[in-house]
This record gives structure tokens, C-alpha cells and sequence, in this order.
């Protein structure tokens, strides 16, 4: 007695469709997926760089332009928007013009954004968008600060912004920056024919010494130091000005 092989023939056809439709799951998921993933977190940084320059220029109207209060909602999507205090945050700058009577260390303060997908960090510090690897020793400067140095005078002037908070904060989701100008301080200096040295110093968790040093030696002519890769030197200073910006952030 012959068998009917149609039912077999069935079962065999719709287990290799099976095994097909299973193959491009497992190929969709092994090569697509972290494609999306890695667009995603590309998309989440480039949209906290354009966030983080707008902060920057909210501090930029807080300190030239005499606004008492600003205040900026931005989405903080993939990762987490840190408020980092002067006093606990490690990055300092150093600046003296040659002699004992003046020379004075400068605590600065950050807004850090970690993603959560990738090693991307951007920080806003001292007035200026920082963009780093979390692994890595280099940075890149995206906005920089408002120091210049005038030629025909030999007037250098640094600005100079202090982040003062209560307490150390932090922000996923929808975030709202709220901060004012807290205080004003300014220091004049005539060195006698003398250097200017400038020193930075990096957080631990958040160097940044590279990008500081590329827009000090590229932007503003100056000289790094060949005992020191963070101290860096500018003759012919007849007038220094440091201002200090002492903005507070009430709350993110």
C-alpha cells in the first residue's frame, strides 16, 4: 500500500520558512540592532551639544548682558545632566602674573552630561562645551569661553564662572536649569614686563586638559611650558583682568 507524502511535504516547507524567517530575526538583531542603538545615543549627544551651548549662552546673558535670571528646559534623552559645586569639583584654574603679589587658584564648577549608551561626555565648564570619550584622554572644545588678549595694548583679559549650587544635583527626562548671578568679582593687575601664566587643572572624573590646551596655544597664542603639559605662558602682558562670574543654579 502506497503512503501519501503530501502532509510531510507541508510540514518539511513550512520548517524551512520557519528556520528562514528565524535566520533574518537573528541577523536583524545581531548586525540592526546595535546600528539603532549606536544612532539613538548619536542623536542624544548631538542633541545635549546644541543644549549645552544654549546653557552657555544663558550664562553668557547672565554675566554681559545684566540679565538677573534665566531659565532653559531641554530634554536630557539617553543619559543623565549632572550640577557639580565649585568646592567639590576638581578642575581649578591657576593664574599668576609673575611675581608673589599676585597670583591666585580659581575653582570652577560643571554641568556634566554621561550618556547611557555610549562613552560620550559634554561638559560645560568655565564657560566653555567640552566633548570626551569617558575612556579616553583627548576632548574637543565645541564652544569656547570669552578670553582674549589684545595686541596693540597687551591687555589680557579671563573671564571667569564659578557654579555654585547647594547640593549636588542630577536630572534624566525633562530638565529645567534655572540659575542667577550671584556675584561679581574683579581683579586688575599691571605686571612689571612679566609673564602670564596660566595653569589648568582637571577634575579626576572630568579632564578636559587637552581641549583647554589646544584653544589656549591655538586661540589665544599662548606657550606651553616644557616642564609642565598643563602650564601654559604669554609675554608681553602690560594689563591683566580677571572677572569672576559666581552664577548659582537653583535647580535642574
Amino acid at each position: 500500500m502506497k503512503m501519501n507524502e503530501r502532509a510531510v511535504s507541508e510540514a518539511i516547507g513550512f520548517i524551512i520558512i520557519l528556520g528562514i524567517v528565524m535566520s533574518g530575526i537573528g541577523l536583524v538583531t545581531l548586525y540592526g540592532y546595535p546600528v539603532l542603538v549606536k544612532e539613538q545615543s548619536n542623536t542624544d549627544v548631538r542633541n545635549m551639544e546644541r543644549a549645552m551651548i544654549v546653557i552657555q549662552n544663558d550664562m553668557k546673558s547672565l554675566c554681559f548682558k545684566n540679565v538677573p535670571y534665566k531659565e532653559t528646559t531641554l530634554q536630557v534623552s539617553g543619559g543623565t545632566l549632572e550640577v557639580i559645586n565649585a568646592t567639590s569639583y576638581g578642575g581649578f584654574i591657576n593664574v599668576t602674573n609673575g611675581t608673589t603679589l599676585f597670583q591666585n587658584n580659581y575653582s570652577v564648577g560643571a554641568l556634566v552630561y554621561r550618556s547611557d549608551r555610549g562613552t560620550e561626555v559634554i561638559t560645560l565648564e568655565n564657560g566653555a562645551v567640552i566633548r570626551r570619550q569617558e575612556d579616553a584622554a583627548g576632548s574637543a572644545m565645541l564652544a569656547e569661553p570669552r578670553w582674549f588678549y589684545d595686541n596693540s595694548t597687551g591687555t589680557f583679559v579671563i573671564y571667569l564662572m564659578n557654579i555654585t549650587t547647594d547640593e549636588r544635583m542630577a536630572k534624566s527626562g525633562v530638565a529645567t536649569v534655572r540659575m542667577s548671578l550671584e556675584d561679581v568679582v574683579t581683579n586688575v593687575s599691571s605686571p612689571p614686563d612679566k609673564e602670564i601664566t596660566v595653569i589648568y587643572g582637571g577634575d579626576t572624573n572630568n579632564d578636559n586638559s587637552v581641549a583647554w590646551g589646544n584653544y589656549l596655544t591655538g586661540g589665544l597664542g599662548m606657550e606651553r611650558s616644557a616642564d609642565s603639559a598643563d602650564v601654559y605662558t604669554h609675554p608681553g602682558v602690560t594689563r591683566l583682568v580677571i572677572k569672576e562670574y559666581r552664577i548659582r543654579i537653583h535647580g535642574i
